[in-house]
């Protein structure tokens, strides 16, 4: 693999004329007709067992799978979803689903990292589907030659790796590549004019600051650490957020209250379950309206999103019903369906 693979951006959307994305978007407004929706999960909910589930999404058009068991048949159907949208896209369009899997190479890249510095193997770390071959990464940590990757790859491998084989600062390790995978997404949507992408992004950035954040205060940690850990944006402030977190909680209550995410502040409170949910939810409110834009990739990304969502909430459904929790802890997690 070359360095050409790996700098391969979204291309801009002039360079794919309106007329390529018609035939795929009527394809995909039909599939959107089999995706669950809020009384589907709600049937769900009435099972009285994960079997009884499987059996009820098995009449819903999933799997079949080899053993119906429920990670194999959450894995079948994610599957099923990128092969379908390799099937409407050519390779150029793909592209722009790069947006969704690179974070995927930059938690390897962590996880190849750890590995590295462990010196041996650790079971299940691992993501499938990014852009990078799983073993380029491995091979790239191994050799600690990160230089094939691209250079923002490149240059937060090598920082933090760095800092854990000197320090031995796994949290810091994280920050750094974590906060690269987030400006290396920003980049892309940016690139690609689209404006569902860049508000996927969008959200995808705050709700990390606002995560971190909130651990950062919990922990005491200083500025020095946040400024090193968040990524700027549009809808946050990250020297106002540094200067909220270094006063406490309260202060990062009372500033997010004058932001857009003012309503997620009681959930915020709550539990960080609580706020992925908010997230989840608001993401399926601002792709909507995509389903309607029949002349860019907007609904098949829509789509993407919906089906992982969708996944999301079968799979904690499955969970529950595996270990005998209450209907209504599973109930307060589901997400909002996209039909």
């Amino acid at each position: 693999m070359d360095k050409e693979f790996l700098n391969d951006t979204l291309l801009d959307d002039e360079l794919l004329p309106d007329e390529l994305f018609t035939s795929a978007v009527a394809q995909i407004r039909a599939k959107e007709n089999t995706l669950l929706s809020d009384q589907d999960l709600e049937n769900l909910m009435q099972c009285n067992s994960a079997d009884e589930c499987i059996q009820t999404l098995l009449d819903k058009g999933w799997g079949p799978t080899a053993n119906n068991t429920p990670s194999e048949l959450l894995k079948e159907e994610k599957e099923r979803c990128w092969a379908l949208i390799r099937s409407l896209c050519d390779e150029n369009q793909m592209h722009y689903f790069d947006i969704f899997r690179y974070r995927r190479d930059y938690h390897n890249l962590k996880a190849a990292i750890k590995e590295s510095y462990v010196q041996k193997d650790v079971p299940n770390i691992y993501l499938d589907d990014g852009v990078i071959p799983l073993e380029t990464i491995k091979k790239c940590a191994a050799d600690n030659d990160f230089s094939i990757l691209s250079f923002p790859m490149m240059k937060a491998a090598q920082e933090a790796r760095d800092i854990l084989f000197h320090t031995g600062d796994s949290q810091t390790c994280d920050c750094i590549i974590d906060r690269a995978a987030l400006l290396e997404m920003a980049r892309l949507a940016k690139e690609s004019g689209n404006t569902l992408l860049q508000e996927y992004v969008e959200l995808k950035c705050a709700s990390a600051d606002i995560n971190i954040a909130i651990r950062a205060c919990r922990m005491g940690k200083d500025a020095d650490f946040l400024q090193r850990a968040l990524v700027e944006c549009d809808s946050i402030s990250v020297p106002r957020l540094i200067s909220a977190a270094c006063s406490g909680l309260d202060s990062i209550y009372e500033y997010l209250g004058t932001t857009a995410y003012f309503d997620a502040v009681p959930e915020i409170q709550k539990s960080p379950v609580a706020f992925d949910k908010w997230c989840d939810d608001r993401m399926m409110k601002l792709i909507q309206p995509q389903k309607y834009n029949a002349f860019t990739i907007s609904p098949l990304a829509a789509y993407m999103l919906a089906k992982e969502n969708e996944i999301k909430s079968v799979r904690i459904i499955l969970s529950g019903k595996t270990n005998d929790l209450p209907d209504e802890k599973i109930r307060e997690r589901l997400r909002v369906s996209y039909v």
